[in-house]
């Protein structure tokens, strides 16, 4: 060819070679690329609900901006903020040729690709040469990804990155034990960092989250067995094609960082892209508040209408602890003795099968939760579970519902987490109106129906009084109130604890109230039975800061007891005491004394009747007050 005709030729068609576009050309016309391109600007697919799903955009005052944070998930080095660019380079990367098989944007993008393909109609042919060897194995012979379900593992007071529970996705395969599933799952990468830095880091960003994909039987080992924690299976009705278009942007997400948010941009938040990338329709993200707790996701996810059932997994914790609860004391004792190895299994004398089965039972439950914990080594542990399954075999299997352990309310069924409340009472001889609102989530006074008994987590929680002489006041500002009592028993003996932070109104020696700020830790112990409830007694340190105190504050240490009894399914009781000793420039006390009952009306509405006293400085105070909640 001469080089006047190429001119001539370059000059009539557009499709010759640039740096964004390929070197080849459809004799009189645009190429591959450019017809693609002027498609999607026809149609303006980047505005399309799907792109913005896969890409993760939101909108904001100045347009989009994608919650991926990691530079690499972007083909445009505008991406994070502009979907046109992102799509139009992602269209574009498509026909590179410097990339291979599965390190190539078709295999690396893979849900966009198939995307693009049903939208613009590409011809797979253009990509033959490209195999995406690692996803097809992955989803041919690792995974394959035939149904899935939501699975909640229920909180777990102990850490504080639990503390709400959490959520993951069961992929479900052709295998008919779930336990050989695989998980998916999001979580921050958090390494060493413990207390205030822990909490500060997750509250304002400085955590990386990733999506991993692990055996399903790790999750229920870690969180079932290990963590005492229950385990609820939502299986959702999402069709095999929706399944495999959700793993495929799980695939695009792989070894991707998003900046992890505990109160917004965590597990719960970020999972529910996943299942809009399986069902666009869904819009579940849109759904969500300022704050996104995981049983709030579930309960979106739950009316979205995609649940078709539910399961129940009891923990290993909860396990022995019902069968511990069908025998007295003393036979509770003889199991704890089989599995501390005091006593050989076949040394249970005379007692009836029955009582020995549950014995057995119990004992071989403990031991196989000492091992899941690394309490006991390997070869210890075979050989006292033999032992004790050889003669638990002897007696045959137990009445059938002997061990159907009672299914406890699901946590989307529990009242919401948001709590508005009008109050009215009388402090001395003064008349009060009180208005609190709380955001988050669940304290020990509210209806326990989906909650965990004892536990108490409480964000942000504001009370604002008017009293009769026509003044407003600041009468509480709780920003941080968690209180866990785990009672204790013959198989488990962990701590109770609490730590409440934030402002209060206290009477000091002019005999008026000032606002103070207040950190009160504690630790101790907690125990239950059916007489008196759950009671507990509290070693305490309170530190407080305020103008009225010597040099601006005040530090004591002391102790609160109390119990919390459930009277009847809607009428519950907590009677507590508490004494702070203060002596570093000034000495004194600090006491006070309480009688809340709650009266569940409803699964969104309660009333609360509260008698307290308190003394400080020498002045006492009474105070008589009845609220309405209402969650929300």
């Amino acid at each position: 060819m001469s080089i006047s005709l190429f001119i001539f030729l370059c000059a009539i068609a557009p499709a010759c070679a640039t740096a964004d576009r390929p070197a080849f050309a459809i004799s009189g016309g645009y190429s591959p690329l450019d017809n693609l391109l002027q498609k999607a600007e026809e149609r303006k697919l980047y505005n399309d609900s799907y792109w913005q799903v896969i890409v993760h955009y939101k909108p904001t005052r100045a347009g989009f901006e994608s919650l991926i944070d990691d530079p690499r998930f972007f083909l445009s080095p505008y991406g994070k903020r502009d979907p046109k660019a992102e799509l139009e380079a992602t269209i574009k990367a498509l026909f590179q040729s410097d990339m291979k098989n599965d390190e190539h944007p078709r295999c690396r993008f893979i849900a966009r690709y198939e995307w693009l393909k049903q939208e613009l109609n590409i011809d797979e042919s253009l990509f033959s040469n490209i195999t995406c060897a690692a996803f097809n194995n992955m989803v041919n012979n690792t995974i394959q990804p035939k149904s899935v379900a939501l699975i909640f593992p229920a909180s777990y007071m102990n850490n504080p990155a639990s503390m709400f529970g959490h959520t993951l996705l069961r992929i479900d395969g052709l295998y008919q034990s779930k336990l050989l599933s695989y998980a998916a799952n999001y979580a921050a990468y958090v390494k060493d960092d413990l207390g205030f830095l822990y909490a500060f880091k997750g509250i304002f960003g400085y955590y990386k989250g990733y999506f991993k994909v692990f055996p399903y039987y790790e999750r229920v080992r870690e969180y079932n067995d290990t963590e005492q924690r229950d385990m609820w299976e939502y299986s959702l009705n999402l069709s095999g094609e929706e399944v495999m278009r959700m793993f495929k942007h799980l695939w695009e997400l792989k070894d991707i960082y998003s900046d992890y948010y505990f109160f917004d941009e965590n597990c719960s938040y970020n999972l529910l892209f996943l299942l809009e990338a399986a069902r666009p329709s869904l819009h579940l993200t849109d759904r969500t508040g300022l704050w996104v707790i995981p049983v709030d996701t579930i309960r979106i996810i739950k009316e979205s209408g995609i649940v078709e059932n539910i399961e129940f997994r009891p923990a290993e914790a909860t396990k022995i602890r019902y069968i511990a609860s069908l025998l007295d004391d003393d036979y509770q004792k003889t199991a704890l003795r089989i599995a501390d190895q005091k006593i050989n299994p076949d040394s249970l004398g005379a007692s009836d099968d029955e009582k020995k089965i549950k014995i057995l039972d119990l004992a071989i439950e403990t031991i196989q939760y000492r091992y899941n914990n690394g309490e006991i080594p390997k070869d210890e542990y075979l050989k006292l579970f033999l032992s004790a399954l050889r003669e638990r075999s002897k007696l045959g299997k137990p009445e059938e519902s002997s061990y159907n352990i009672p299914v406890p309310t699901p946590p989307e069924d529990g009242h919401l987490s948001g709590r508005f409340s009008l109050g009215l009472g009388i402090q001395d001889n003064a008349l009060f109106q009180e208005l609190r609102l709380r955001p988050a989530y669940h304290s020990l006074m509210d209806p326990d129906d989906g909650y965990g008994e004892g536990s108490q987590i409480v964000f942000a929680d504001t009370a604002i009084r008017y009293y009769t002489d026509g003044k407003f006041r600041l009468e509480a500002l709780d920003l941080i109130d968690i209180v866990s009592l785990s009672p204790r028993n013959n198989f488990f003996k962990p701590l109770s604890w609490k730590v409440k932070t934030g402002f209060a109104e206290k009477m000091f020696r002019d005999k008026d109230k000032h606002l103070v700020y207040q950190l009160n830790p504690g630790f101790g112990l907690a125990y239950k039975n059916e007489g008196i409830g759950l009671w507990y007694a509290l070693a305490e340190a309170s530190l407080n800061a305020g103008g009225k105190f010597k040099d601006s504050y005040a530090a004591g240490i002391g102790m609160q007891i109390g119990a919390i009894k459930k009277i009847t399914d809607s009428w519950k009781m907590n009677l507590s005491a508490e004494i702070l000793f203060y002596g570093i420039r000034e000495w004194f006390q600090e006491k006070r004394a309480s009688l809340v009952q709650t009266f569940t009306l409803n699964r969104n509405n309660s009333l609360n009747l509260s008698i307290a006293w308190e003394e400080l400085f020498q002045n006492e105070q009474t105070e008589i007050q009845l609220s309405w909640n209402y969650y929300f």
